[in-house]
């Protein structure tokens, strides 16, 4: 997990690191809109359920191109596919495929399942600024309605 986040902040571009994890605590501190605080704070009732006991980390190892189940807490168990070595995540419309078809399986791939060089980033393509938006001054900020249908012409 550690070498695909420090690649997702390496990378430059849009990275997504897809976490499963069913700790419930991670964001339970003051100021967070995750916390229990908060959640009670702002309770919209949907489901039955107020109470989550503590339960232990699950761990699970497992080698490249073969399959874990993992038992969950509640019974229920979930297939985990580690990437083959010799995976290329280089070509977007196979790693499409390839998630699909694991995912009509029951697996769930854990690895770096795509990765582009070739296409422009998001800065890149909006030629946005190098400083904090919230330093920059309203004016620069707000288009007007020139800038803005300027702006929309390139999605028409």
């Amino acid at each position: 997990m550690i070498p695909l986040i420090k690649a997702g902040l390496m990378h430059k571009g849009f990275a997504l690191i897809d976490v499963i994890s069913p700790c419930v605590t991670f964001n339970d501190h003051e100021g967070s809109t995750k916390s229990y605080a908060y959640t009670r704070e702002h309770y919209e009732p949907a489901v039955n359920a107020d109470y989550i006991p503590p339960q232990r980390e699950i761990y699970v190892d497992y080698a490249e191109g073969e399959v874990a189940p993992v038992e969950m807490h509640d019974g229920s168990r979930l297939l985990l596919r580690k990437l083959a070595p010799d995976y290329d995540p280089t070509h977007r419309g196979k790693a499409f495929n390839y998630l699909r078809d694991r995912l009509r399986e029951g697996e769930h791939v854990t690895g770096l399942i795509y990765i582009s060089h070739n296409r422009p980033e998001m800065h890149e393509m909006n030629a946005t600024v190098d400083v904090p938006l919230n330093a920059v001054p309203y004016e620069k900020l707000q288009p007007g309605a020139a800038g803005l249908e300027k702006i929309l012409k390139r999605y028409a």
